[in-house]
């Protein structure tokens, strides 16, 4: 980027040209590189959108020219100690919006015409285009590590109970699907499915943030309602912008049960030894989180006979955009996932059926990740 920057100042044959970037918050400007002011421009302040030149180009999301640079109308003390006169600042576009601020400075009492101020505008689009490209390339990427590291491709060995995971991303953007599986104190197992809201690197951290406080409150607590109201309470006050659904099971030995709380998410499969088709249980309506945290939180009890299994799963197994949700919200795919869910399967033979039956030859729209928990027989 300096080199990109060092190039503005020679093409608008300025004294000084200066990049400046939007937080993640979108309302402070921050520099970003700058050249003709030595290194001292890295100590530059960050600019709140809407006040001094930076801020008024971003909040005008126009050219600005300065005419006269002073305490009033240029906050930071860097340009006018180099003794920098005239300004011009232009917006920085990238595909989703405003980027940031790229101005140039003189020390002459230069006059900016309309051809150098529709020059500048050139640049910062290309600028804008090339920023907006590698961002999402490295967000892309980012994303992908942070989901590989929260994600382990094979469960811990539980005595007693055959657990098979899957996880598919999307072809395309990342989401924030995610699932987990932890033994915890005097032999009980938790197991966890989520999705959280939106796509890409932001519900990837959001979903390790939530996975993480989770572990933390399920190892003080053994109802998974209480768990996941703590959870709710911390994605309301704290990730205000977000919001997820979530399913949280415990069960422990013999595994002749297992305890589920579901906060607006799919309801697992059940298939038990002697029935035809998995079917869908039973549990409390709850309400996703992030949307009260004083949401009432209820368990249920899920019998499990020998041999018997639980499908945790996320909604783009089953679930297809453009479909007729007014009939089944999950469309026929569900109705598929539960005739190919069988009991003689093992963990790992049931996930490939439940996955081949859900998606078909379809490409996958939205993640998918999907646990299979079978109570060992005998």
């Amino acid at each position: 980027m300096q080199d990109t920057i060092d190039n503005v100042r020679t093409t608008m044959r300025s004294d000084t040209a200066t990049l400046l970037l939007l937080d993640e918050s979108g309302t402070v400007l921050e520099p970003a590189a700058s050249a003709g002011l030595g290194g001292r421009w890295r100590g530059a302040p960050h600019i709140r959108v809407g006040t001094g030149f930076a801020g008024s180009v971003a909040a005008r999301d126009e050219p600005v020219v300065i005419q006269d640079v002073n305490e009033a109308s240029v906050i930071n003390p860097i340009l006018r100690g180099f003794g920098v006169h005239r300004l011009l600042g232009v917006p920085v576009h990238g595909t989703e919006g405003l980027l940031g601020v790229l101005h140039v400075g003189t020390f002459a009492y230069r006059d900016f015409s309309e051809t150098e101020v529709e020059r500048l505008q050139r640049i910062a689009d290309d600028i804008g285009v090339r920023l907006s490209d590698r961002r999402q390339d490295d967000a892309h990427l980012a994303a992908l590590m942070l989901q590989r590291s929260l994600l382990p491709a094979a469960p811990p060995e539980i005595p007693g109970l055959d657990v098979a995971v899957r996880y598919l991303p999307a072809e395309g953007d990342l989401g924030g699907d995610w699932y987990d599986v932890f033994p915890l104190p005097d032999g009980k197992v938790g197991f966890v499915m989520g999705d959280v809201e939106g796509h890409g690197l932001w519900s990837a951290i959001v979903m390790g943030r939530l996975r993480s406080a989770l572990r933390a409150y399920a190892l003080d607590h053994d109802d998974p309602a209480e768990v996941l109201h703590r959870l709710d309470r911390k994605l309301c006050y704290f990730e205000t912008d977000i919001s997820a659904t979530v399913l949280y099971a415990v069960t422990a030995p013999p595994y002749d049960t297992i305890t589920i709380c579901n906060a607006g998410h799919p309801a697992p499969l059940v298939a038990r030894a002697g029935e035809e088709i998995a079917q869908t249980a039973e549990l409390s309506a709850g309400l996703m989180l992030g949307v009260s945290p004083d949401a009432v939180r209820t368990s249920d009890v899920v019998r499990l006979t020998p041999g018997s299994s639980v499908a945790i799963f996320t909604d783009g197994l089953v679930e297809r955009r453009g479909g007729d949700a007014s009939q089944d919200p999950y469309g026929e795919r569900l109705e598929v996932v539960r005739r190919a869910f069988r009991p003689e399967h093992d963990a790992e033979a049931a996930c490939s059926h439940i996955v081949a039956a859900g998606l078909g030859d379809d490409a996958a729209e939205d993640d998918v990740a999907l646990v299979v928990i079978r109570r060992v027989p005998g």
